[in-house]
């Protein structure tokens, strides 16, 4: 269950969201700038999306294309989780229960989690700059993926 979260925090973390989202191409760059920090970290998460070790983004086309569509489904379901956090809590809990289980079958495992919140919260602070980030949107994100990628 998604536990009630500040009004600070969901302030945070929703403004900045849609902050970022107003840069053009946001899904596909954005989305991209995270699988791609998530694979530099634990680079075993390639194989859950169907990447073998070898492919190279920068030069092959199909891994691209691939990389594309995955990323546009994050940032999808990014976008979906943060319209339902606050007043949806119960329907957020829902959804993210039944988006666990489907990630599990995809070979997903729970210590990969800690890497896509490091990637999602990293690629967010380098699009909305230094006059945009600072230590309370960090907070709030953090506190925000913790209890959406948890239980």
């Amino acid at each position: 269950m998604v536990k009630e979260l500040s009004y600070s925090t969901i302030s945070y973390v929703v403004d900045t969201w849609e902050l970022a989202k107003q840069k053009p191409a946001f899904d596909e760059i954005v989305g991209s700038m995270i699988m791609k920090r998530l694979f530099q970290q634990e680079p075993r998460t390639k194989t859950v999306f169907g990447f073998s070790a070898a492919d190279d983004f920068e030069t092959c086309k199909r891994a691209q294309i691939a990389l594309l569509i995955h990323s546009k489904r994050m940032i999808f379901m990014l976008d979906a989780a943060m319209s339902m956090l606050g007043p949806d809590a119960d329907l957020l809990t829902e959804v993210l229960s039944g988006l666990g289980k489907r990630h599990i079958q995809y070979g997903v495992k729970a210590a990969y989690m800690p890497y896509m919140g490091v990637a999602i919260i990293g690629a967010l602070r380098q699009v909305l700059g230094e006059n945009v980030w600072n230590s309370d949107i960090e907070e709030a994100w953090s506190i925000v993926y913790e209890e959406l990628s948890t239980d």
